[in-house]
């Protein structure tokens, strides 16, 4: 799928130490929530990562049932089975995009943060509706554009600025790509789900200092396999204007990131 998808290396790591905490948690209760009142036997996680939503999800899992825990990249499940350890999770390394499972397997699958990578958007929706029983649930999201996410936006503008001849593709054709929301739901609609709900999500989660923003996603990301490839100065100077400017946005925002989404939720 390509360098935009190769979270590999020591890039889970940094991605669970840095981002995980901020980016990651808030939504991930925020899909456990939603969780609350339904009865869940056979659970599908599409990219699982490190598991940061994963041990949230197997506290949910009755003792007769299953998680299925997936990912496309093996060293980010080695992080996750390291962070969560129940007899009740099965990881699998998986493309979202070709299902190694039978036709209605689960009564719900969940992905977060997830689609946006998944080059075959459409042909992944028809898989999770064919693994799915009837009646059974998907719970997806997804980021809202870089601009409706103040920090992101000023790393991308940081990033635009001290590369502006070779731009990486990583935000705008990964994290940041997938949130028109009557094409998310024409997709969904054409590979069968209905009932299809789209909520947009804020949350403001904190952060230590400018340094978590930045180590996370100049370490712990995928860009982290374009900026390798520059020099030691023009990665030192990307760095050094993000804390300068991320540390400005505190004299606005504190020591908040405020945080925008889209959860959707479909049933077959």
């Amino acid at each position: 799928m390509g360098s935009v998808t190769a979270f590999e290396g020591t890039i889970p790591v940094n991605y669970d130490k840095y981002l995980g905490p901020i980016l990651f948690e808030p939504y991930a209760l925020d899909i456990i929530n939603r969780l609350k009142n339904d009865e869940i036997e056979n659970l599908l996680e599409l990219a699982c990562g490190t598991g940061r939503l994963t041990r949230h999800l197997v506290g949910r899992i009755p003792a007769n049932g299953r998680l299925v825990a997936t990912d496309l990249n093996q060293a980010m499940i080695d992080i996750a089975k390291t962070k969560v350890q129940d007899e009740k999770i099965e990881w699998k390394v998986v493309n979202a995009q070709d299902l190694p499972f039978a036709d209605a397997q689960f009564d719900h699958i969940i992905c977060q943060f997830g689609v946006m990578f998944f080059p075959d958007k459409q042909k992944s929706f028809e898989e999770a509706l064919r693994v799915l029983r009837p009646g059974g649930k998907y719970i997806l999201n997804s980021w809202e554009s870089v601009e409706k996410n103040p920090r992101i936006d000023t790393i991308w503008q940081t990033v635009l600025e001290v590369f502006p001849n070779d731009p990486p593709e990583f935000l705008k054709k990964g994290p940041y790509a997938f949130n028109d929301q009557a094409g998310i739901e024409k997709l969904l609609r054409n590979a069968g789900f209905k009932n299809i709900k789209i909520d947009t999500v804020a949350t403001t989660p904190q952060y230590n200092g400018p340094d978590d923003l930045i180590n996370g996603f100049v370490e712990g990301t995928t860009l982290y396999n374009y900026l390798k490839e520059k020099s030691a100065e023009s990665r030192q100077q990307l760095k050094t204007l993000l804390k300068q400017r991320l540390a400005k946005q505190d004299e606005v925002l504190g020591n908040t990131v405020p945080s925008l989404a889209l959860v959707i939720e479909a049933t077959k």
